[in-house]
């Protein structure tokens, strides 16, 4: 049964909020997940449709939470190719660049390999996400895109869509590239010396 009410609060660093339905019943929990539509964010004050359930806790909580006035979703909301083909460039640059003698060689075999175990580990913590079960810190997904993983990450937050739109998260991977290309550029350095 559709219930109606409005966004009390919204935390897109964290990826969830609440709604006010100006009932009896405390405020009601919702997660990204359960948006229709991501291309408009939450802000509170949004009037709001949604599905009231139980989560597994126990607690009412909001699905298929759609915002008033947003764009129904389209094709445009799935995976995104454009970011993972940049990614699979760059491993391919590092990894051409290893075996060519541009770079170390270990950067190409340590690259390759980082990058399939990001991609995993992406694709388990979304998998956990939507079970609801115990996610892999951020900080471990971090530490494997900052020892080389990085184009697995980028190309599995688009692939998957996770973790692409949560702004805090990407500016700490955004810093882990670029402190991953200059350690690069450094150890190519002190090789050449």
């Amino acid at each position: 049964m559709k219930k109606a009410g409005r966004i009390k609060s919204w935390h897109a660093d964290k990826g969830y909020g609440f709604i006010d339905i100006h009932a009896d019943l405390k405020d009601v929990f919702f997660h990204v997940t359960a948006l229709q539509t991501r291309s408009v964010q939450p802000r509170p004050g949004d009037r709001v449709s949604f599905e009231l359930t139980r989560g597994k806790d126990g607690r009412m909580q909001a699905l298929n939470v759609r915002i008033a006035g947003a764009p129904k979703s389209t094709v445009s909301a799935g995976a995104s190719w454009l970011p993972a083909l940049v990614s699979l460039a760059a491993l391919a640059t590092i990894v051409v660049g290893a075996f060519g003698g541009y770079l170390p060689r270990q950067a190409g075999i340590v690259g390759i390999l980082a990058s399939v175990v990001a991609f995993l580990a992406y694709y388990e913590d979304k998998a956990r996400a939507s079970r609801k079960a115990w996610r892999i810190p951020e900080a471990n997904l971090h530490l494997i895109a900052l020892c080389g993983g990085w184009p697995g990450a980028l190309a599995a937050q688009h692939l998957l869509r996770h973790k692409n739109r949560k702004q805090a998260f990407q500016i700490v991977f955004w810093g882990t590239v670029t402190l991953n290309l200059g350690a690069l550029v450094l150890w190519k350095a002190a090789i050449a010396n």
